[in-house]
């Protein structure tokens, strides 16, 4: 390809880009890098990769993989160049939108194994409370035990 068509293509990746159409602009943008014969160090290809790394981070919102692509960057361009300083600073940002794991997820650790636990036998007893009685206009009173649980909040539902 040309310069002048790779100079085309590249404006429609940045246009698309531009006017949000983000998916359309990493499609783009990574057919013209896979069919373009570009040295890596080739200002070209570099500035290619930093728009596809933008697309990525601030378009997707794919730190991880915009971090790939100026890491790229940065191994192929010339130390103290733009394309190098630029890299670094898409670098910085993707660092920085990781998120940082939450207090809870810190304190979290593993439970340590039961080897040390002994074995202990439980019995279930299981009473009923005494029947509720009537009073003499008829309407139902809650025995003793059935006020106490109804005040810890337990519900008892009798059917039938």
């Amino acid at each position: 390809m040309t310069s002048s068509g790779f100079d085309q293509a590249y404006k429609s990746v940045e246009l698309a880009y531009s006017q949000g159409r983000f998916a359309e602009a990493l499609q783009e943008g990574e057919d013209l890098l896979a069919h373009t014969r570009l040295e890596a160090s080739d200002p070209h290809s570099l500035r290619l990769k930093l728009l596809l790394g933008h697309i990525h981070f601030y378009g997707l919102r794919q730190p991880e993989d915009a971090g790939e692509l100026y890491r790229e960057v940065q191994a192929t361009a010339i130390k103290g160049s733009t394309y190098n300083d630029l890299a670094a600073e898409g670098l910085a940002l993707c660092e920085q939108s990781k998120p940082e794991p939450s207090q809870s997820e810190q304190s979290l650790a593993p439970a340590p194994p039961d080897n040390d636990l002994e074995a202990v036998r439980v019995y279930v007893l299981a009473e009923q409370p005494a029947a509720s009685v009537r009073d003499e206009a008829g309407e139902r009173r809650f025995s003793p035990e059935e006020e106490a649980e109804l005040a810890k909040g337990l519900l008892r539902v009798v059917l039938g």
